[in-house]
């Protein structure tokens, strides 16, 4: 799918999320077909998660790796830290003392991002040339994700990010991962029905493509993680969690921990170490590396969600 059709369904997705989401605990109607259970299948660690108060929830173990592996790449934000809520599952919250307005909420260097420009040219993006347009990021960055997630913890040098992502079980607001018969049943008469069954479909048939290619170069897609229900998982991530920066769209640890709210008072920019804050075109950035930053917009209670 090209950037504007990605744009366009995230932010029908964005504005249904939260009734959707209700609708579909309550109706307690997963069908949990392969999608859903596809990072399971490879990480045991993935486990659905309850809804409850807003009270923070038990650590899981990912999460101190998480934090350890933020410290040794040289990401150390006093101000915001990863937390696991319930219902919300692992967000970004204010540290224990709070932040104030104008705080550099955190810094991400481009070394740690996962990008579409790294994949295309890599093994991965090599392979796929032929079927898989350099201008579509979505595609490009959720074949990456699935070649580090297919190198396991001994090769990744960024498992601890790919660990923390959510299985298609959390991901219960995600109609791209719905069965037939359950999107049908909870966005029935909305428009968003055809829309996602559209995305999807052309989903489907760009990995039939994709997969064309797998036999030439099996040593680059191990089929227990190169499939459709791969796939379609690793376009959710991206879908929901992959941000603009520059001229591509990035999945940044960390930063994209925060989930969004209309009216948030936090604002992310390009910025370059040590070279005087924020920049707002990437072509400022001059040959440096840049990195994405969050900076508060308004002051804020130890432990609040930051947006």
């Amino acid at each position: 799918l090209g950037r504007e059709a990605w744009e366009y369904l995230a932010s029908l997705m964005l504005r249904c999320l939260a009734p959707l989401y209700l609708l579909s605990t309550a109706a307690d109607a997963y069908s949990l077909d392969a999608p859903r259970h596809f990072v399971a299948a490879v990480s045991a660690r993935h486990a659905r998660g309850t809804v409850a108060s807003a009270a923070p929830a038990a650590a899981p173990p990912e999460l101190a790796s998480f934090r350890a592996w933020l410290s040794e790449s040289g990401i150390a934000s006093e101000a915001v830290e990863p937390a696991k809520l319930p219902g919300w599952g692992v967000c970004l919250v204010a540290g224990p003392d709070g932040v104030a307005q104008g705080d550099t909420l955190l810094s991400i260097p481009t070394a740690l991002h996962l990008t579409p420009s790294s994949v295309a040219a890599g093994p991965v993006g090599a392979a796929v040339a032929r079927v898989v347009p350099s201008d579509d990021h979505s595609a490009l960055l959720a074949l990456g994700l699935l070649e580090q997630l297919s190198r396991g913890e001994a090769n990744c040098s960024s498992w601890p990010y790919i660990e923390l992502l959510p299985s298609g079980d959390e991901m219960v607001g995600m109609p791209l991962l719905w069965a037939d018969e359950e999107r049908a049943q909870l966005l029935s008469g909305s428009h968003l029905e055809g829309c996602v069954a559209q995305a999807r479909q052309q989903l489907l048939e760009q990995w039939a493509a994709v997969e064309a290619v797998l036999p030439a170069h099996a040593e680059v897609f191990p089929r227990s993680v190169f499939n459709a229900a791969g796939y379609l998982w690793a376009h959710a991530v991206v879908l929901s969690r992959a941000l603009p920066f520059g001229e591509e769209l990035h999945l940044i640890p960390l930063l994209d921990l925060a989930n969004h709210a209309a009216g948030s008072p936090h604002a992310c920019s390009i910025g370059v170490s040590g070279e005087g804050g924020a920049v707002s075109e990437a072509w400022q950035v001059e040959g440096k590396e840049a990195a994405a930053v969050l900076t508060a917009g308004a002051a804020g209670g130890a432990g609040g969600e930051s947006f």
